[in-house]
């Protein structure tokens, strides 16, 4: 069977976008739509920059720049909740000491033992 030669235009395997091999028409059958098309020797070279090219770039561009203002949506919810609470916890009254407890301040959770105390 004659090898059919195909020009990629996206990678697939170790062939880029661009490069042209030969391979059996079963082998190029099994491979997804839009890996490749025929090879023309006659058909002008895309120049760098062309409509398509920029097109395919500014979509993605669209696309990372929505991702990051939701990204930046969500910090800036984030922070505000953030300052929110710690407003909150600076107004808030300390809490006295409980005068059942013979005066002693309330153990809190996490505070390191007095030194030289017995627990």
């Amino acid at each position: 069977m004659a090898k059919e030669i195909v020009e990629f235009l996206k990678t697939h395997g170790r062939y880029v976008k661009g490069d042209i091999a030969g391979f059996e028409p079963a082998v190029i059958a099994n491979w997804p739509k839009g890996t490749c098309m025929p090879y023309d020797p006659d058909r002008p070279k895309p120049a760098k920059g062309e409509a398509a090219d920029l097109e395919a770039d500014a979509q993605d561009l669209a696309v990372r720049a929505a991702e990051l203002q939701a990204r930046e949506d969500e910090l800036a919810a984030r922070e505000a909740a953030l300052m929110e609470r710690e407003a909150e916890a600076i107004t808030a009254p300390a809490q006295p000491a409980d005068p059942a407890a013979g005066g002693a301040a309330e153990k809190t959770a996490g505070a390191p033992p007095k030194q030289g105390a017995k627990a």
